[in-house]
């Protein structure tokens, strides 16, 4: 049986790359495998990040992260919106709580949340660890997570940090969420 619009049978697995036309060599020429490295892995805050393709490698079409987290309500994001992107969660490990719009769930290994933009939206990490995979679309928002972290040294958790971010540093962090197009919603 074909599947007209493509002219491929069902049933039969094909390789095909879809590139766009206005796509840079560049661009193609980064397209590679990709793991968790100390080289595209940073420490943001208390938790563990690998940039496995970025808006760079997309021509910013989305980024993909690999996110380790860890358990703790002082770590994770307080609620937010975001004007530009979505975010999509793939949980590979644990157990996390999100809160979208007016829903409030569990999701576990294998399940996948989507958090669209301009949705009110947070998370707290239940098991004492957790691991996902975080799909920003369009790219862009992995930045602010750069800019904000240190080079990872390991690819385990780092140091529970021993105070908040200071008020300068916080203040630098608004100002670019302001930039990004992120609501923080404290009454959320």
């Amino acid at each position: 049986m074909k599947n007209l619009p493509f002219g491929i049978e069902i049933g039969r697995v094909s390789s095909v790359a879809l590139i766009k036309k206005d796509m840079q060599p560049e661009t193609l020429q980064s397209i590679s495998a990709q793991k968790p490295t100390l080289e595209n892995s940073v420490h943001y805050i208390a938790y563990t990040f690998s940039f496995l393709i970025s808006g760079k490698d997309t021509d910013g079409s989305f980024s993909l992260t690999h996110c380790y987290f860890r358990e703790g309500k002082e770590f994770t994001p307080p609620p937010h919106y975001h004007t530009l992107e979505d975010e999509t969660f793939y949980i590979l490990e644990g157990e996390m709580e999100f809160h979208v719009g007016d829903k409030k769930f569990t999701a576990g290994a294998g399940e996948v949340v989507y958090a669209p933009k301009n949705v009110p939206h947070h998370f707290n990490i239940l098991s004492k660890t957790a691991k996902a995979l975080l799909l920003i679309s369009p790219a862009g928002l992995e930045t602010f997570f750069k800019e904000f972290s240190v080079p990872a040294r390991t690819l385990d958790l780092p140091p529970v940090p021993e105070s908040n971010p200071r008020e300068e540093e916080f203040l630098m962090m608004k100002k670019r969420m302001d930039e990004l197009g992120i609501v923080l919603m404290p009454q959320f």
